[in-house]
């Protein structure tokens, strides 16, 4: 992927659908996976996903009368492009500046200290 633009809440809520699959999955198929919560309809879950296309997020494929969507990159990758940029935006690039914050927060368990360090380590 050669530049990610960072996607909207409603657009993750979309990707974690389309992730949980195994396979491309249809707007019909998302639209049952939806929250109780979100009464979106189909018409709203079609602009998102063209979002997500636009972003380079998805790839949509023509199989009979319905398009199916897939992810384009891992939900690890995702992540990884996201701590990316938080990292950058939040903390000015400073991988340091991340774990010292995390450190101060008082948020850090034992077990997350003893797991930072062996992958420290690593």
């Amino acid at each position: 992927m050669a530049k990610w633009q960072k996607i909207s809440e409603a657009e993750k809520q979309i990707m974690d659908i389309i992730w949980s699959y195994d396979r491309p999955v249809t707007t019909a198929e998302i639209l049952t996976e939806l929250p109780e919560d979100k009464a979106w309809k189909q018409n709203t879950v079609i602009t998102f996903l063209a979002r997500l296309m636009e972003k380079g997020m998805v790839t949509a494929t023509r199989v009979g009368k319905a398009n199916q969507y897939e992810a384009r990159l891992t939900e690890q990758e995702y992540r990884n492009l996201e701590t990316k940029r938080f990292i950058r935006d939040v903390h000015q690039g400073s991988v340091s500046g991340l774990i010292s914050a995390l450190c101060d927060s008082g948020d850090l368990t034992k077990e997350d200290i003893e797991e930072l360090m062996k992958r420290l380590r690593e």
